[in-house]
């Protein structure tokens, strides 16, 4: 069969975005959003779906206007960093399990989509490379934490001094009033 209008360049990199893709769905970056210039540390879990003896090693490649701080240290494994990529070995990863590997860092200076190469293999040799992507925003989502509470706090104790406030009022009435003749 031939293909006229394809160039094998174009077939290979169709073929490697349509079966990146699904691969790429089921390792997750939390947050996947962050602020502009932040301080941010960032959880890469990763899935072993398919590999039967295991995953090994785990690489991040982390982008070069992602600032890197440094990488998780985690039981079992051996953690080493070649500047911008961290690579973790020795641990494992059995069938149908995962694991998080954490980074710190400083996100870049301006509004963006950045990606992370995230690579994973076996002592076989057989590896897997996911591109992972950041959202880096310049401004960040809506404060839903303990200065939202501290807010809400500021407003009950408002509304409650003025109660107290109007029942003061009210009692100093029904005392200072001449008495009904």
């Amino acid at each position: 069969m031939r293909f006229s209008g394809w160039s094998s360049l174009s077939i290979s990199v169709f073929s490697a975005l349509v079966l990146a893709a699904p691969a790429g769905a089921h390792l997750s970056i939390n947050p996947d959003t962050v602020q502009t210039s932040a301080l941010v540390d960032l959880v890469f879990s990763v899935p072993n779906a398919a590999d039967p003896i295991g995953i090994d090693h785990v690489t991040i490649g982390v982008p070069e206007d992602f600032v890197l701080d440094d990488g998780e240290s985690i039981s079992g494994w051996t953690q080493s960093r070649t500047g911008q990529v961290l690579t973790w070995r020795g641990g494992n990863i059995p069938l149908r399990q995962y694991a998080r590997f954490g980074i710190r860092g400083t996100a870049p200076p301006q509004a963006a989509t950045v990606l992370f190469s995230v690579l994973v293999g076996d002592r076989t040799g057989k590896s897997i490379t996911y591109r992972v992507s950041l959202g880096v925003v310049a401004h960040g989502p809506r404060d839903n934490g303990a200065r939202t509470l501290g807010k809400a706090a500021l407003i009950v104790a408002l509304i409650g001094a003025g109660l107290a406030l109007a029942a003061l009022f009210v009692a100093l009435y029904v005392w200072l009033r001449p008495p009904p003749s």
